[in-house]
């Protein structure tokens, strides 16, 4: 009879064989990257559906095929056992949710959070396919060099949008409400096109500086730079801020390789302003109307006044924090356990803190699940790709700084599929993790 270990080995090279799956998590891939609707639909008003809602089927179908295997390898690990926690309880507090929804008259926001759930549920799978299939070494190629490419589409295409050679792509809905801000293909929100950039540019650091992994060092520098450029013209001040605390830390806890990296991208950068200084034009251009210029006084920074510089730069989301927090305050029943998964009606909106969000949709314990997911990272050994683990790290410890901003780890519309980048980028850097020596 065979043993537990056994069989979850068999299970995974099963997997790992399958040219279905595979070409299937390929697709969601892609589908991260092109977030224009493919279908459009009347509901409650103008709606749409991605190319993730319809390869998610697929994800879903073979998640439930294999769903016993599945669920004791997910127990196996404490990193995707807390999100799956998480999901779970987030999937019980959707009953307070639908009755609230139904009390209030909002029948249509039932149907909307049961999407955002099965979005969360896609990239969920997705992500635990994704460990699964790459750790064998050549699939993990595969994936990153799909994942490069589409990071430099993705910024090209912004880039044809600023020299005006491509036109704008999202409604004119999302043009009044954002500005006509130029984001590609990612999503009309400026904080989709700076997080996913962000994303990809410190994942594609841990992958240029750990050799072992042999994958080509010219296209990880090609993503690199091109994850930067449109970085630069995204305008996310959120995303800013994130790359900022990703290179302290990444400074302080590997100064070796921060110099070595420094070097090796001004060089590339040189090259790319010899070709056309433009690009920096631009990028200059929208850091100063995105930042400096929204600063009320310029020695506010030396003076390190955190407090007036998130007045100045938060758009508002210093008084929405303090809104959420009068609001619990005043309905501390809601604190333990929430009033429902993307329950905000009785708020009014969300806080732009995941953190204050999280409070009051699935309370302390759903707070607990999902602070836990991320912390567990931080306690991963990585005894042969030790960059792996330093950026792994930085870019968790990062990010959690993000959140005190914004839901992009969350499942809410404007922030569409940062979540399924977010949770690939990880797999990416964890798969090398389990690799046999050889």
């Amino acid at each position: 009879m065979a043993t537990r270990a056994e069989y979850m080995e068999k299970q995974m090279q099963k997997l790992g064989k399958s040219t279905f799956l595979k070409l299937t998590l390929f697709l969601i891939l892609i589908s991260y990257f092109y977030n224009l609707a493919v279908f459009n639909y009347s509901i409650t008003g103008n709606n749409e559906l991605r190319l993730y809602d319809f390869v998610g089927m697929l994800v879903l179908y073979q998640f439930y095929q294999n769903r016993t295997f599945l669920l004791m390898f997910i127990n196996n690990e404490k990193y995707m056992y807390y999100l799956w926690t998480f999901i779970r309880w987030s999937m019980f507090m959707m009953i307070f949710t639908f009755f609230i929804s139904y009390l209030n008259g909002r029948l249509t926001w039932i149907l909307r959070t049961t999407l955002f759930m099965y979005h969360f549920l896609i990239f969920y799978f997705s992500f635990v396919f994704f460990l699964i299939l790459m750790r064998r070494g050549k699939i993990l190629k595969q994936f990153v060099y799909l994942y490069i490419i589409m990071v430099i589409i993705a910024a090209l295409v912004v880039l044809f949008q600023h020299f005006g050679i491509v036109p704008y792509l999202w409604s004119d809905l999302d043009r009044k409400a954002y500005g006509g801000f130029l984001s590609g293909i990612l999503g009309p929100n400026k904080i989709v096109l700076g997080m996913v950039m962000y994303i990809s540019l410190v994942t594609f650091i841990g992958l240029f500086l750990q050799k072992e992994l042999r994958i080509s060092k010219i296209m990880l520098l090609a993503g690199i730079l091109f994850a930067m450029i449109a970085l630069g013209l995204s305008g996310s001040r959120t995303s800013y801020v994130g790359l900022l605390v990703f290179l302290v830390y990444f400074f302080f806890r590997s100064t070796g390789k921060f110099i070595y990296m420094s070097v090796i991208l001004g060089a590339g950068f040189m090259i790319v302003s010899m070709y056309n200084s433009e690009i920096f034009t631009m990028i200059e251009n929208v850091i100063n109307g995105r930042v400096f210029s929204k600063i009320s006084d310029p020695s506010l920074i030396a003076q390190g006044n955190v407090d007036q510089l998130y007045e100045d730069l938060g758009s508002g989301r210093k008084n929405l924090s303090l809104m959420y927090v009068d609001y619990l305050l005043t309905h501390v029943y809601v604190v333990p356990f929430g009033s429902g998964f993307n329950n905000f009606i009785l708020v009014g909106n969300s806080a732009h803190n995941i953190y204050l969000t999280l409070i009051n949709e699935v309370g302390l314990l759903g707070l607990f699940f999902y602070v836990k997911w991320l912390t567990s990272y931080f306690s991963l050994q990585f005894t042969h790709f030790k960059q792996l683990g330093i950026v792994l790290k930085g870019l968790v410890l990062a990010t959690m700084v993000t959140l005190l901003f914004g839901e992009q780890l969350y499942v809410y519309r404007p922030v569409f599929a940062i979540l399924g980048i977010f949770l690939f980028a990880t797999a990416v850097l964890l798969s090398p993790r389990y690799y046999k020596k050889t």
